[in-house]
């Protein structure tokens, strides 16, 4: 085997061409370490544990779909902000087939509070940037919100709906765009 020397970026580039072209399953160490040429042992040295590669590997493909997201733009209503979350998940999830609906099922198989702290991090990122969105939306109605229905819980149903569009492939979020309307504005 070809002793070339790699960096954990590179094992983790390797590591999200093998999740894009053949899934998350694929991803482990002995697969990682052939296609960069160098022995098992030197991905063991980035990464003591094959839990360890499938976490980095998936906060590298959240950093890349969110990388790709507009953020939080003031300029827009909460609603195109929305829209715009939904599809850059969306644009990631085709470049990552299955990635959204198995990620946390397959990380879930090999340390769970990793896993979850994984997916805690980026989902947080996400409702942090839902929740400025909403409150730089001057359009929202003085009185939408409530002790009852507050703009916390409102962006956890909202967050909620978008992931569950996501896990069920649906290819809009219209529907859900029209409740944001008929509720806040």
């Amino acid at each position: 085997m070809n002793k070339t020397l790699t960096s954990r970026e590179a094992i983790l580039s390797v590591g999200k061409e093998v999740i894009a072209e053949s899934g998350l399953r694929a991803l482990n160490m002995r697969n990682i370490a052939q296609k960069c040429g160098v022995a098992v042992g030197s991905v063991y040295n980035y990464f003591p544990s094959k839990s360890d590669l499938i976490v980095a590997t998936i906060e590298s493909v959240w950093t890349e779909i969110m990388h790709g997201s507009i953020g939080c733009t003031p300029q827009l209503d909460f609603t195109e902000n929305v829209l715009s979350l939904f599809n850059s998940i969306q644009m990631g999830c085709q470049k990552y087939p299955s990635f959204f609906s198995l990620h946390a099922m397959s990380v879930a198989n090999f340390d769970k509070n990793k896993g979850r702290d994984a997916m805690n991090k980026y989902f947080e990122h996400i409702k942090n940037g839902l929740m400025k969105a909403l409150n730089y939306d001057t359009k929202v109605k003085k009185d939408a919100f409530s002790e009852k229905f507050t703009k916390l819980d409102f962006v956890d149903f909202i967050f909620a709906n978008i992931i569950s569009l996501l896990m069920k492939e649906v290819k809009s979020c219209d529907f859900l765009i029209e409740i944001i309307r008929r509720t806040i504005y």
